[in-house]
C-alpha cells in the first residue's frame, strides 16, 4: 500500500506540472498515459473485488488440489473480499486523482479564457468603449487570444483524447463532457462580451454614413469576414492539431505550386493578386497568419467549428446586421429602395452559403431579406390600394382620345381686372416663347426620350401604377406572393378601366369607348408577359 501510496502521488504530481502553463506538456503526455492506460484508470478500477484489478487479490493456493469444495469456498471469498483485494482504494484513489487532473485542465483553460477577457476588458475598457472595425483583428481581441490557443488546444487534446478512449458508455466519460462544454461555453461567452459592442457600433457608423442600401452590402461582408477569422480562432482552440498541420502543409505546397507555375509563365503580379483574392475570401489575415489555413482544415473535414455552442454565438453577433437594418425598414415607403435592399441582401446570402464556415451570416440576412421582403409587400399592397383600388378619375384622365392627340382640356377662368388679364396674357406669351426656344435646342435623344414619356403618360393612371409596381417588386418577392399580388391588382385596374370606358362610351361613343379598352388591355398584356410568363395565364382568364 505504501508504494501505490507513492505512485499516486507521482502521477498527481505529474498531471500537476502537465496542467501547468508553464510547463511543456510533451515529457508528461506518455506516464498520463502510461498510468490510465487505453480503457481509463476510472474504469479499470471501478470494479471492486476484482482479483484482476487488484494486487492484494491473489490469495493463497488452497492446499489439496482435490479437495473442490475448499477451493470454491476461498474463490468466493476472493470474490468478495473487497478490502483484501484492495480494489476499493484503487478505485477510490483513481476517482481522486482524475477529479484533480480535470479540476487542473478546467483551471488551464477555462479559468485562462476567463482571465484573458477581463484583462482586455479593462486594457480596452470594453464595452463602453468600442473597437474601430479596421483595427478589430490586430487589437488585443484576437492577439492575446491566439496566444494561449496553443497550450489551449493541448490540454482540450488531452482531454478530448480520454474522451475517446473511455467511451460513450463509461461514467468517467461524463466527466470529460461536462469539461469540454464548460470551456467551449466560456470561449463563446467571452468572446461574445468583447465583440458584441464593436459589431453593433460598427452597423449604426456604416447606416449614417452610407445610408440603408449601402450599409447593407457592407455591413454583410463585415459579418461574413467575422464570421471567417472567429471559425479561424476557434479552430486553433478546440480544432484538431494534427489536421490543422497537415492543412497548413498541403496550402503551404500549393502556394509554392502556384508561385513556380506564375513564375514560369511570366505573370507574376497577376498570380500574386488572384492568390491574395482567395485567401482574403476564405478568410486569411497578414495579422493572424493561422487563418490562412482555414479553408485546408475545413477540406479536411475538422467539423469542430460546427458546434453548437460556437454557431450560436455566431448568430448572436450576427444578429446585430438584423436588428440595425430592421429599424431602418420601419420607416422606408420607397419601394426602389426596398427592392435594392433586397437584391443586395440576396447577393450577399449566395456569397455567405458558398463558405461552411459563414453559415451563421447567411442565417442572418435570410432573417433580414424575410424582413424586407414583407415590408415591400405592406407598401406595394398600400400603393396598390390607394392609387387602383381606390382610383377616382378626372375628366382630364378620361379625355380620349384627345389625351392621345395632344389636346389641352378646357378651362374656364374669370377675370376681375383686365390690367391683370393682359398682363397674364403677355406673361403666357413669354413663358410660349421661351419653350419653343427650348425646344429648338433639344437633342434628338431627349426628343425620344420626351415621346416614350409622354407614350408612358397617356396610359389609364391605375394601369400605369399596376404594371410600374408589378415590374418592381417581381424579382424581390417569392412567386407565390407576386401572383396573389398580381392577381388582385390586375382584377382592380381591370374593373377600372371598364368603368372608364362607360364614362368615354357616353362623352365620345363606342368606337372610342371600345378603343380606349382593348388599347389598355393589350398593353397590359404584353408587359405582364414580359414580367412574368406563368401569370399570363390568369390574366387571360381575367
Amino acid at each position: 500500500m505504501m508504494l501505490l501510496s507513492k505512485s499516486f502521488n507521482v502521477c498527481a504530481y505529474h498531471v500537476h506540472e502537465m496542467c501547468s502553463l508553464t510547463t511543456p506538456l510533451s515529457p508528461f503526455s506518455h506516464i498520463f498515459n502510461r498510468f490510465f492506460g487505453d480503457s481509463g484508470g476510472a474504469e479499470v478500477f471501478g470494479r471492486p473485488g476484482s482479483s484482476a484489478t487488484g494486487v492484494g487479490g491473489r490469495g493463497r493456493r488452497p492446499s489439496g488440489a482435490g479437495d473442490n469444495r475448499r477451493k470454491e469456498k476461498l474463490a468466493k471469498e476472493q470474490a468478495f473480499d473487497v478490502h483484501a483485494s484492495g480494489s476499493a482504494e484503487y478505485y477510490r484513489r483513481a476517482c481522486a486523482l482524475q477529479d484533480a487532473a480535470l479540476e487542473l485542465l478546467r483551471v488551464g483553460v477555462a479559468d485562462r479564457i476567463t482571465q484573458t477577457s477581463n484583462q482586455i476588458q479593462d486594457a480596452l475598457h470594453i464595452p463602453k468603449v468600442p473597437i474601430a472595425a479596421d483595427k478589430l483583428e490586430a487589437s488585443l481581441v484576437y492577439t492575446r487570444y491566439h496566444g494561449i490557443s496553443k497550450r489551449s488546444n493541448a490540454l482540450i487534446s488531452i482531454a478530448r483524447k480520454r474522451l475517446d478512449a473511455l467511451g460513450n458508455g463509461s461514467v468517467a466519460a461524463t466527466s470529460y463532457e461536462d469539461l469540454l462544454t464548460l470551456c467551449r461555453n466560456t470561449y463563446c461567452l467571452a468572446r461574445e462580451t468583447l465583440l458584441t459592442t464593436t459589431v453593433r457600433t460598427h452597423m449604426d457608423i456604416l447606416k449614417e454614413r452610407h445610408g440603408l442600401v449601402g450599409m447593407t452590402r457592407l455591413a454583410s461582408v463585415f459579418l461574413i469576414r467575422l464570421c471567417t477569422v472567429e471559425t479561424a480562432l476557434y479552430l486553433d482552440f478546440f480544432g484538431d492539431a494534427k489536421k490543422k498541420a497537415k492543412g497548413e502543409e498541403e496550402d503551404k505546397d500549393a502556394v509554392d505550386e502556384e508561385k513556380e507555375s506564375s513564375s514560369g509563365e511570366g505573370n507574376d503580379m497577376d498570380d500574386k493578386g488572384t492568390s491574395s483574392t482567395q485567401l482574403k475570401r476564405m478568410g486569411s489575415s497578414t495579422t493572424h497568419p493561422a487563418a490562412a489555413a482555414l479553408a485546408s482544415q475545413v477540406l479536411s473535414e475538422d467539423a469542430t467549428y460546427r458546434d453548437a455552442e460556437f454557431q450560436s454565438m455566431l448568430s448572436a453577433l450576427c444578429s446585430s446586421l438584423h436588428r440595425t437594418i430592421r429599424r431602418g425598414l420601419v420607416s422606408v415607403l420607397d419601394l426602389d429602395v426596398l427592392c435594392q435592399v433586397v437584391s443586395v441582401l440576396r447577393e450577399e446570402r449566395s456569397a455567405a452559403n458558398s463558405s461552411p464556415t459563414t453559415l451563421a451570416a447567411a442565417r442572418a440576412v435570410s432573417a433580414v431579406i424575410q424582413d424586407a421582403q414583407e415590408r415591400l409587400i405592406f407598401c406595394a399592397n398600400n400603393a396598390l390600394h390607394k392609387e387602383v383600388a381606390r382610383f377616382k378619375p378626372t375628366p382630364n384622365d378620361l379625355n380620349y382620345p384627345g389625351k392621345l392627340l395632344g389636346e389641352k382640356p378646357k378651362t374656364t377662368i374669370i377675370n376681375d381686372d383686365d390690367e391683370e388679364a393682359n398682363a397674364d396674357s403677355e406673361g403666357d406669351k413669354k413663358e410660349n416663347e421661351a419653350a419653343e426656344d427650348k425646344k429648338e435646342d433639344q437633342t434628338p435623344v431627349d426628343d425620344a426620350v420626351a415621346a416614350q414619356l409622354r407614350v408612358y403618360e397617356s396610359w389609364f393612371p391605375p394601369m400605369r401604377s399596376v404594371l410600374r409596381i408589378l415590374s418592381k417588386i417581381f424579382r424581390v418577392v417569392e412567386p407565390r406572393v407576386f401572383e396573389d399580388i398580381a392577381l388582385q391588382s390586375v382584377q382592380s385596374c381591370t374593373k377600372s378601366l371598364k368603368d372608364g370606358s362607360i364614362f368615354i362610351l357616353r362623352n365620345s361613343g363606342q368606337i372610342h369607348a371600345d378603343l380606349f379598352l382593348v388599347k389598355h388591355l393589350l398593353v397590359s398584356y404584353h408587359v405582364l408577359c414580359i414580367i412574368c410568363l406563368s401569370f399570363v395565364v390568369l390574366y387571360i382568364h381575367i
